[in-house]
């Protein structure tokens, strides 16, 4: 991808400007919208879960339980949701000129990665504010964040594609990214999941994502290396079988599309 792409760096920049302007032009509290989501959905967890239901998540405070698992998450869905209809959207392009069409999902992933940092940044403004004390292994996040990008790229590239010629992708998009908000581990912990539930749950990458960021972060913990290989591995082989199919069906896009 970085070979194709190479030669289009300054367009794929352009069109990552562009749906920066779209997303926060005219706005009164622009970028700002990137912190108030995950925490309008943090502190409504809480207040569900710790308050009404009054469950509880290990030992960790409410507030950063959740929010380590909403930030992923949101990455995640926005970059799905905006990725599903973006190449049927900008048709007008894709029928008249050529360019890497993944340029067009891609500006969307990039666009919500940054929603995710400024996120992140809050995130560790939390850790400092409940005195969690943040050793070397938060150095992880790093590999962590790489799976967490290759998936939510090969996801997206899947569906902008699938949609071009069954636009009844983006209904059943719905569906898929409301089931694996509840087949990851965003409100729960996976200890609280049966064992005989919980190899299916880390067939999905978002939990072993999602838990691991809890760990290197809340917890102070470093990772289990093989499952981490094991996760990695599994994200990589997806991506690369993805985007073969994209590359090979990406020219007729113009003519289905």
């Amino acid at each position: 991808m970085i070979r194709r792409l190479y030669a289009y760096k300054d367009l794929l920049l352009v069109f990552i400007w562009r749906e920066f302007l779209i997303r926060y032009k005219q706005t009164a509290i622009g970028v700002l919208w990137a912190i108030l989501q995950p925490v309008s959905l943090m502190l409504l967890f809480t207040f569900i879960f710790g308050v009404v239901l009054q469950t509880t998540q290990k030992n960790y405070p409410f507030t950063l339980f959740y929010f380590a698992g909403v930030l992923p998450w949101t990455f995640f869905a926005g970059s799905t949701n905006f990725s599903v209809t973006s190449l049927s959207g900008n048709f007008n392009l894709v029928t008249k000129i050529y360019f890497p069409r993944e340029i067009i999902p891609l500006s969307g992933v990039a666009i919500n990665f940054i929603d995710y940092l400024i996120g992140l940044t809050v995130y560790f403004l939390l850790l400092l504010v409940y005195q969690i004390p943040l050793t070397w292994n938060i150095l992880w996040l790093i590999p962590l964040l790489a799976m967490l990008v290759v998936y939510t790229t090969s996801v997206s590239l899947l569906l902008a594609a699938l949609n071009v010629y069954y636009r009844d992708i983006k209904l059943a998009t719905t569906f898929l990214i409301q089931f694996l908000f509840f087949a990851t581990p965003v409100i729960y912990s996976i200890d609280a999941v049966s064992n005989k539930w919980k190899l299916l749950l880390f067939l999905n990458p978002l939990t072993y994502i999602v838990e691991n960021m809890r760990r290197v972060t809340i917890e102070g913990r470093e990772i289990v290396l093989w499952q981490m290989l094991a996760e990695m591995l599994g994200v990589v082989v997806l991506y690369l079988i993805i985007y073969r199919i994209f590359i090979r069906i990406e020219r007729a896009f113009a003519d289905v599309i």
